[in-house]
């Protein structure tokens, strides 16, 4: 008998398979409503043949600490394979740009299992991480020295990833996180969208847009 059901369900389950992602694909794309067209477009910074998809984000931003999860599990198993996922922090003032800072230290540092305990340290624990004390304090009780953490908070690589954030937050005309941007062309949000399910559903409809360079 489990025999016999199995081979019913697993072409019932293909079948569901090709329905779903068929779904995902027929999503209205309505340019000024579901996305926005950046003139001029900013040019990308992945390998040739693949499309990249920016999120700009804030740790203190409560709607980027909900959605983070579903990011994650569609770089894993929704984004297209030819996608490539670029996590960029908001920088208008400069409470965010400590932030921008407290990113990319973690990036330099290789510690990316830190990305999701910033959010929770917020979001969750309610400490702001808003000076270079409390960053610190949050990096060694998690296991950095000290000399490690204080190198690369105020290290050149640092400056020149904030840098880099700062000039393209100003080309992507950033007001607002969560936002995305597809292949420096497309931005987009979930309320543009109309929901955060719907959102990962624009952006593959717009990914699909781009053809492979080559």
């Amino acid at each position: 008998m489990n025999t016999f059901i199995s081979r019913i369900a697993r072409p019932l389950v293909a079948g569901l398979m090709v329905l779903a992602a068929q779904s995902a694909l027929a999503v209205d794309l309505v340019e000024g409503v579901t996305y926005k067209t950046l003139k001029p477009a900013v040019p990308t910074n992945v390998a040739p043949g693949k499309v990249e998809v920016v999120e700009v984000f804030w740790y203190a931003c409560g709607h980027c600490y909900l959605i983070e999860p579903k990011f994650e599990a569609w770089e894993k198993r929704g984004k297209p394979a030819n996608v490539e996922l670029v996590r960029m922090p908001a920088v208008w003032n400069e409470v965010v740009k400590t932030h921008a800072r407290l990113f990319y230290t973690i990036e330099i540092l290789g510690k990316p299992q830190l990305h999701g305990e910033a959010f929770r340290e917020i979001n969750v624990r309610g400490n702001r991480l808003d000076t270079p004390d409390k960053i610190e304090a949050f990096f060694t009780s998690r296991g950095v020295a000290k000399a490690d953490f204080q190198k690369a908070f105020s290290g050149f690589a640092v400056e020149s990833k904030l840098s880099r954030a700062v000039d393209l937050n100003k080309r992507y005309r950033i007001t607002s996180t969560p936002t995305v941007v597809v292949n420096g062309k497309y931005v987009t949000d979930a309320s543009m969208a109309g929901g955060e399910d719907q959102l990962f559903q624009v952006i593959n409809a717009l990914a699909a847009r781009e053809k492979p360079a080559g």
